[in-house]
């Protein structure tokens, strides 16, 4: 089944409150898990851990407003066509 998708620039994008320039800065409390996958994620990228930080809020706040609009987030196998909806809870 042939579907047009819509690529979303993941970065660079300012909310209008700020000038984009602006940098904030937050402190988190990261479980080992997630800091295993940021490290693996830093080592497969080639991002620092601020690039890699900025990309996954980015891409979570995608998510949120798709699925606020009653989209579905689904990945699917390009060789099989098998088709797996993707639940964030």
């Amino acid at each position: 089944m042939a579907t047009r998708t819509q690529r979303h620039s993941l970065v660079d994008e300012g909310s209008g409150d700020q000038p984009q320039s602006m940098i904030q800065r937050i402190t988190v409390g990261i479980i080992p898990k997630v800091w295993d996958e940021l490290l693996q994620l830093m080592t497969s990228t080639r991002f620092n851990r601020t690039d890699v930080v900025n990309r996954a809020i980015s891409i979570y706040w995608l998510i949120e407003m798709n699925k606020r609009s009653g989209k579905e987030l689904i990945f699917r196998d390009p060789e099989t066509g098998r088709e797996q909806v993707v639940e964030i809870v």
